[in-house]
């Protein structure tokens, strides 16, 4: 093969996913030391975690779920993990609400869908959600501190498929309200997590 006395140069590699990742978080502001951004098997997705040499403030929350591409980003500081999620919650409220009120309306249980600011207490206001699902009052929910804590009786943890069935509409309700600012929730099951914040 002849090069006409030149040496061929060869192009450079295309850049890898993780500095492509990279990149768009630099140009949002961060800096590059602080960032580590990894394929994680256990996650089957990358995982992008954000040190504090990285410089993260609160204001580029936008651009960084914006550059992440849907990948998960982690905080090494709590604070700043925090208004992460509570960020990102606030971006997907209209979905939960449009998808909450869409069940609801299937059902006919859109119309006349309880508000929190008519009833007196925590405790009222979700016995009226329990009501207008057709589900006996304190059936399901009961206030817990300053949330109300979802709790389905024993017997119907036995029977998911059913339970499902049965509380469907409670969900829904409980997203409603949840999306709406109106009750913090709590599910307590076989495991106990957040349902909403």
């Amino acid at each position: 093969m002849r090069f006409n006395g030149a040496m061929e140069i060869l192009p450079e590699p295309p850049p890898s996913y993780e500095q492509i990742i990279t990149q768009k978080l630099v140009e949002c502001g961060l800096s590059s030391r602080g960032l580590k951004v990894s394929y994680e098997d256990d996650f089957q997705s990358y995982e992008i975690v954000i040190g504090p040499s990285a410089n993260a403030m609160a204001e580029m929350f936008s651009c960084t779920r914006d550059a992440a591409a849907g990948e998960i980003v982690s905080f090494d500081d709590q604070e700043l993990m925090s208004g992460y999620h509570a960020f990102l919650a606030e971006g997907y409220r209209p979905q939960m609400i449009a998808s909450a009120e869409s069940e609801l309306a299937k059902r006919g249980l859109l119309k006349g869908f309880p508000r929190r600011v008519d009833f007196a207490s925590d405790a009222l206001f979700a016995e009226a959600l329990e009501e207008h699902c057709g589900l006996v009052k304190g059936e399901v929910i009961q206030p817990f501190g300053d949330k109300l804590v979802v709790q389905p009786p024993p017997e119907a943890l036995r029977d998911f498929k059913a339970t499902m069935e049965r509380y469907s509409c409670l969900y829904s309700a409980i997203q409603l309200a949840s999306a709406r600012g109106e009750g913090k929730f709590g599910f307590v099951g076989n495991q106990a997590s957040a349902l909403s914040d």
